[in-house]
């Protein structure tokens, strides 16, 4: 089933992809993601990732199917990986050097050559916090696979999991929501953490880009559509550790920022159609610590709501949202 076969995308009226973050719970999205490549199927204009989000996008632009269910199920599981005992001596708790690191092997690459070449002219942002002014950056990837991987990782970089963030320089082709000039004079020591800080839903974004039709992959359950599960559980990390002040000030403002654009969802402009991608039953999986048999279970709803999506895209109505799973 080729692309164009199921939409065709006019010029000033951009079909975008958003796909949430969600720690381990971002399996769903790469059962979404996996269906979709089976059947060739990518017409969007737009894509627009957040934490494990953008991993899921450029793996899907790679068209590399299985790859990152093979990650998630593999290196998020692994003991190098989180170590919450590591935060006491000063460490990362989460090592996010050591996973990208391990992407950078033979049998783990990304292909980020293919991506660039499937994504050609169309737009890839990938979402990040700025540690500093605590705005939401979309930031576009060139096609050199160090760049790339250091704004997965930015993206990824929950605070007091990853300490201080990650420092991108030299100063890379970004654009704030707060329209900051380039030439900053902090932006070259700017660190950047995890982007579902400032920008955990980014529909806003993708409707202010010219996207009038916007799909969302969303990593919660349909029946509470909302993050506070795996935010509850970091506080309770944090506050156990001695950090609670300063990353509750984040996670705070994480949660304002996605109760403003869940109400910019309940209530868009009219000229607006978003579809929202639920698992069709609650999600095993976990932010981290799931089990592979939890990992297995949310992949197969992700393939299950995917190939779903693709079924239904002939016969859907006029309505403004529409729900799968």
């Amino acid at each position: 089933m080729k692309p164009q076969d199921l939409t065709t995308t006019e010029t000033f009226n951009k079909l975008a992809l958003i796909a949430e973050g969600g720690g381990q719970r971002g399996i769903f999205t790469a059962g979404v993601l996996d269906a979709w490549l089976e059947h060739e199927y990518d017409p969007f204009d737009l894509f627009i990732g957040t934490s494990a989000g953008s991993q899921n996008l450029t793996s899907y632009l790679a068209r590399q199917k299985g790859y990152a269910k093979r990650l998630i199920r593999g290196l998020s599981r692994h003991k190098r990986f989180f170590q919450l005992g590591r935060g006491l001596m000063g460490k990362h708790i989460v090592d996010l050097d050591w996973y990208f690191e391990k992407t950078t092997e033979v049998n783990r690459a990304l292909d980020f050559k293919t991506a660039k070449n499937s994504l050609g002219d169309r737009e890839l942002l990938i979402t990040a916090t700025n540690a500093r002014d605590r705005k939401p950056y979309y930031l576009s990837p060139t096609g050199d696979g160090k760049h790339w991987r250091e704004l997965l990782k930015a993206s990824s970089a929950l605070p007091f999991l990853y300490k201080q963030g990650v420092q991108l320089t030299p100063w890379l082709n970004a654009l704030a929501a707060n329209e900051i000039e380039k030439t900053d004079v902090h932006a070259k020591s700017d660190f950047y953490l995890d982007g579902g800080l400032a920008a955990p839903l980014p529909v806003r974004e993708a409707y202010n880009r010219g996207a009038r039709k916007i799909v969302v992959i969303r990593t919660v359950d349909a029946s509470l559509p909302v993050q506070s599960a795996w935010v509850n559980k970091l506080k309770a990390f944090v506050c156990a550790s001695g950090y609670c002040p300063k990353t509750l000030d984040y996670l705070l403002q994480h949660e304002q920022a996605y109760e403003d654009e869940l109400a910019f969802i309940a209530n868009h402009p009219k000229d607006a159609e978003i579809i929202q991608i639920f698992a069709g039953s609650k999600l095993h999986s976990k932010l981290l610590g799931s089990t592979d048999a939890d990992l297995r279970n949310d992949y197969k709803l992700g393939l299950a709501a995917g190939n779903s999506y693709l079924r239904d895209q002939y016969g859907l109505g006029k309505t403004e949202q529409k729900y799968y799973g």
